[in-house]
C-alpha cells in the first residue's frame, strides 16, 4: 500500500511583464469642446457634420423633364440612359502622346520576343522582312486597342441624346452638387455669390443646385455648354417643359463657349467635364481660364473612379502651383495628396451620396448611391478656417470603439481607433457620430507609447495528494 502525503494549499504571486500600448493624441477644438461640455451642442450635431439625407429632385423639375419628352419613346430613353451611365462609370481620359509612344514600344518588344527575336531579322529575305513588319504592325495595333481605352468626347447633337442625359444623370448630379454646395454654405455662411458660371452645364443641374442653396443671392446665371441641344433642353426645363411659358428664374444666359472677356464670377463650377477635353494641355488651358475668372470659389467634380480622381488631383496640383488660392474641400491641407504619395494605398479619394431617381417611366423602389471625387478651391487665403481632418472612408462603429480613417492637416492618411478611455468621451462620441465625408473637430497629435506597470496576480492552488515515490529529490 502506497503512502501519500498532504501538500498544503498556498498562494503565489505571478508577475505579468510590461505591456506597451499606443494611442494617437487627439485634442477637441476648444470652442466645440466648450459647447459640448455646456450641452449647447450634441456630439451628433458637431460642426464637422454635413448631412443631407437622400436628396430628391424638386417635383417641379421632374415634371418639367417629363413634359419635355413629348413624343420620344420612354423605354428607349431609359435604356439609352442606362448605357450612358455604364459608359461614364468605366471611362478613362484620352492617353497622352508620350504615354502612347511608350506603350507602343513596350508592345513591340513583347511581340518581337514572342514571334521573332531581333537577331533573326538578318536571316529573312527582303520580301519576308516586309511581310513580317506588316504582320508585326497589325499585331501591335490589335494589342494596343485591347490595352487602351477608346476615348471619344460625349456628343449630344439631337433632342433624344439630350433627354437621355437628363433622365440618366440629372438626379445624381443634382444630389452631388447639392451636397458640395451645402458644405460651402455651412462652413462659410457669409458667402453670398451674386454671379454663377457653370462650364459644361449640361441640362442645368448645377444651376438648380446652386439656386436651392443661394436662391436669394445669385443675380446672374451663365451656363456654358458646347451642345446647343443641351442648352435648349435646359432652357425648356426652366419653362416647365412648355416653350410658351416664361422661365422660372431670371437672368439666365446660355453660351456654347467660355466668354473671352475678363469678367469675374464669384462662383464657378465645372462638373463631369474634364473627361471631354482631349489632352492634358487643353485641360490646363480651360482650368487657367476658369481660375482667372474666379473671384470666390471654383468647384470641380468628376466620377468617383480612379480615372476621375486622377483628373481632379491633376487639376489640384496645377491650380495650387499658380499660388493664389487654397484648397477649401475636401482636403484639410495644400500638400501632395497622400492617396498618390503613398503607393500602398490603392483607393481613390472619393465620397458617396444617396439620391432618388427621377422615376420617369419606371417605379422608384429604393434610393441609389453615387460616388464622386471633387475639389473646392478658394481664391486668396481661407481666413479663420479650421483645418480639421476629413473622414475618407466609412466609419467602423463597434461596441466600445470607433475606427476612423482620415486625411489630416499634415497631409497624412491617419487611422485612429477612438475609445472613451484613451481619447475622452467627447472625442469618442464625435467620432462615433461622424461618417464618410464628414470632418472631425479635432487636432491630431503625435503617437504616444505607454508602458503599463507590473501587475501581480494571486494564484490559489488546492490541497493535493502526491505519491512520494514520484517526487524528484
Amino acid at each position: 500500500m502506497m503512502n501519500f502525503r498532504k501538500v498544503h494549499s498556498f498562494r503565489s504571486l505571478v508577475t505579468v511583464p510590461y505591456r506597451q500600448t499606443s494611442k494617437i493624441a487627439v485634442t477637441v477644438d476648444p470652442e466645440v469642446l466648450r459647447k459640448l461640455e455646456t450641452e449647447e451642442m450634441k456630439p451628433r450635431a458637431h460642426p464637422g457634420v454635413c448631412r443631407t439625407g437622400n436628396i430628391v429632385v424638386p417635383p417641379r423639375i421632374v415634371k418639367a423633364i417629363f413634359q419635355s419628352i413629348k413624343d420620344h419613346p420612354i423605354k428607349s430613353l431609359l435604356q439609352s440612359a442606362k448605357d450612358l451611365n455604364q459608359y461614364t462609370a468605366a471611362r478613362h481620359p484620352p492617353p497622352e502622346p508620350n504615354e502612347l509612344r511608350k506603350k507602343i514600344k513596350e508592345i513591340e518588344k513583347e511581340v518581337d520576343k514572342k514571334f521573332l527575336p531581333p537577331e533573326d531579322l538578318n536571316l529573312l529575305t527582303e520580301k519576308e522582312l516586309e511581310k513580317y513588319k506588316s504582320l508585326r504592325s497589325q499585331r501591335v495595333e490589335k494589342i494596343l486597342k485591347q490595352r487602351t481605352f477608346a476615348w471619344k468626347p460625349l456628343s449630344f447633337k439631337t433632342d433624344f441624346e439630350a433627354l437621355t442625359y437628363a433622365i440618366g444623370r440629372f438626379s445624381k448630379e443634382y444630389a452631388v452638387l447639392s451636397k458640395i454646395f451645402k458644405e460651402i454654405s455651412q462652413r462659410d455662411p457669409d458667402f453670398k455669390p451674386r454671379s454663377f458660371l457653370d462650364f459644361g452645364s449640361g441640362v442645368g443641374s448645377g444651376m438648380w443646385a446652386a439656386s436651392s442653396v443661394w436662391n436669394d443671392a445669385i443675380f446672374e446665371f451663365l451656363n456654358v455648354d458646347s451642345s446647343r441641344e443641351m442648352n435648349d433642353l435646359s432652357e425648356l426645363i426652366l419653362r416647365d417643359g412648355n416653350e410658351n411659358k416664361q422661365t422660372v428664374m431670371k437672368n439666365v444666359f446660355y453660351r456654347q463657349f467660355l466668354p473671352a472677356s475678363d469678367t469675374k464670377y464669384q462662383f464657378l463650377l465645372s462638373a463631369f467635364t474634364l473627361f471631354e477635353l482631349n489632352n492634358r494641355q487643353s485641360r490646363k488651358e480651360v482650368l487657367l481660364n476658369l481660375w482667372k475668372k474666379c473671384d470666390g470659389y471654383l468647384v470641380l467634380v468628376e466620377e468617383g473612379t480612379f480615372a476621375g480622381f486622377r483628373l481632379i488631383n491633376e487639376a489640384r496640383e496645377f491650380l495650387l502651383s499658380l499660388g493664389d488660392g487654397e484648397v477649401f474641400a475636401p482636403c484639410p491641407h495644400d500638400n501632395k495628396c497622400p492617396r498618390t504619395a503613398k503607393m500602398t494605398d490603392k483607393l481613390p479619394c472619393n465620397f458617396q451620396i444617396f439620391y432618388q431617381p427621377l422615376g420617369i417611366g419606371e417605379k422608384v423602389t429604393e434610393h441609389k448611391g453615387v460616388r464622386y471625387s471633387y475639389l473646392v478651391l478658394k481664391k486668396g487665403i481661407v481666413a479663420n478656417e479650421e483645418r480639421w481632418p476629413r473622414l475618407v472612408e466609412p466609419t467602423l462603429v463597434r461596441s466600445k470603439h470607433t475606427i476612423c480613417r482620415m486625411c489630416t492637416a499634415k497631409g497624412n492618411l491617419q487611422e485612429i481607433i477612438f475609445t472613451q478611455s484613451k481619447h475622452g468621451k467627447f472625442a469618442f462620441r464625435c467620432a462615433k457620430s461622424s461618417t464618410w465625408g464628414d470632418r472631425l473637430p479635432i487636432e491630431v497629435g503625435d503617437e504616444i507609447v505607454e508602458e503599463k506597470k507590473e501587475v501581480p496576480k494571486k494564484v490559489f492552488v488546492e490541497n493535493v495528494d502526491i505519491d512520494p515515490s514520484r517526487v524528484v529529490k
